[in-house]
């Protein structure tokens, strides 16, 4: 399918990357003929752009015989109706095309159903009836009523029936999301949950998949990587455990991308609620796109609501590709590293430990030989950093999740980390 991308810059704010829109056009399999370029101090009411340039548009679709357009910018049903009219042609918006690879990408029954929530609230904003006549409405009675015309009585009814359908699929969702919250309170038990967040293709199925190669004695059940746009919407969970470093639970969320439609943020609150429950957020930047520090402002905007007061910090993913002249030099809870290079590894894990440090103590033990299981339940569910064993027992240097201080208190001989009150 070949397609001509208009793009057109309002106001010269903050432009949408038309190497983005590409990305996402080439995901749908989709190929730009020819793309069109226009700046606009304010977008037309009734086509978006100029008669002069959409005139100009229409012929550059007959010469490339191109069998759609795609707008890098969200129209108004009224613009999309007539754009149609002018072009002969279907046309998409921005939004429309991001809901298209999400119905694409979607394969659990909660991302369809994320999906098809998002697409009902899409269509049910943008009814419009090409075959109502609005100027036809006919004067009332004496007391002046007004009788609406057939098409508006049927885009009422349309959207009525929208609503009770967004309505249905939004209960079978929220039944999914409490079956989901109940499995992950009885997973969580002492760990504390790590979130990736970040833009899409930024590296953070990677990152997650590099720390599941990491983890001692669990199936290696990576998620699926792909250098593709949304590759994944699902949320995943999967336990890590290393030497010396505390164990976490982490998941990965759902990517993002400027201008996401609100349908669709809405509709994935339910996965993106996992950020409101982690007790740190991992953000994964793309350092080598040109557009990164914009990127990083559109994710931080997003989770804003959900994430206050959360700790972050940050992985800046892809240094191996990085063009810059300089690179920016990392504050104490931010990391420059590629996540293909397993040497920075115990780096992203030793940034991560630190973060956590609110929710351990680091402590010295000295557990008795008849107290062994109390030993081993360590070395299972705590983190042990050393030990050795003496005449008496084991003597261990340890990270103890500050809930379980209770259950260790008899063997803590030292802290090295002040013990709160």
């Amino acid at each position: 399918m070949k397609a001509i991308l208009i793009d057109c810059r309002v106001n010269q704010g903050y432009v949408t990357s038309l190497a983005e829109m590409r990305n996402l056009l080439d995901t749908l399999e989709i190929e730009v003929a020819y793309t069109a370029y226009t700046n606009l101090k304010d977008p037309n009411k009734v086509a978006y752009v100029g008669k002069g340039f959409l005139a100009s548009c229409v012929q550059y679709a007959k010469a490339y015989d191109v069998d759609i357009v795609v707008f890098n910018n969200d129209l108004s049903p009224l613009q999309i109706r007539n754009l149609s009219d002018a072009f002969g042609l279907e046309v998409f918006d921005r939004s429309m095309i991001i809901i298209k690879i999400f119905e694409m990408r979607a394969n659990t029954k909660e991302a369809k159903l994320q999906v098809e929530i998002a697409a009902l609230r899409y269509n049910q904003t943008r009814l419009v009836e090409s075959t109502a006549n609005y100027d036809q409405m006919t004067s009332g009675g004496a007391g002046g009523a007004t009788n609406r015309g057939s098409g508006e009585k049927m885009i009422n009814v349309r959207r009525s029936q929208i609503r009770a359908l967004i309505h249905r699929k939004e209960q079978e969702l929220e039944e999914i999301v409490s079956n989901r919250e109940k499995l992950r309170n009885k997973r969580k038990k002492n760990l504390p949950v790590v979130a990736i967040v970040g833009y899409t293709n930024a590296g953070k199925s990677t990152l997650m998949n590099r720390l599941i190669g990491l983890t001692d004695n669990v199936k290696k059940d990576t998620i699926l990587e792909e250098n593709r746009l949304f590759a994944t919407l699902s949320t995943t969970t999967r336990y890590i455990k290393t030497d010396k470093h505390y164990p976490f639970l982490i998941t990965d969320t759902v990517g993002f991308i400027s201008n996401l439609p609100t349908s669709l943020i809405k509709a994935f609150r339910s996965t993106l609620e996992e950020i409101k429950e982690a007790d740190l957020i991992v953000e994964v930047a793309d350092i080598s796109d040109e557009n990164f520090l914009e990127q990083i402002h559109i994710t931080n905007k997003t989770i804003a609501d959900i994430a206050k007061d959360k700790p972050i910090v940050y992985i800046y993913n892809k240094v191996d590709q990085f063009k810059g002249k300089l690179l920016p030099m990392p504050l104490d809870d931010e990391l420059i590293v590629s996540l293909h290079d397993e040497t920075y590894l115990p780096q992203v894990l030793d940034l991560i430990d630190k973060a956590l440090s609110f929710y351990y103590y680091e402590v010295t033990l000295n557990i008795p030989y008849e107290k062994s299981d109390d030993f081993y339940k360590l070395k299972n569910e705590e983190a042990i950093s050393s030990y050795k064993e003496d005449e008496k027992g084991y003597v261990v240097e340890a990270k103890i999740a500050r809930t379980m201080y209770a259950y260790y208190k008899d063997y803590i001989s030292s802290f090295e980390n002040e013990k709160e009150e």
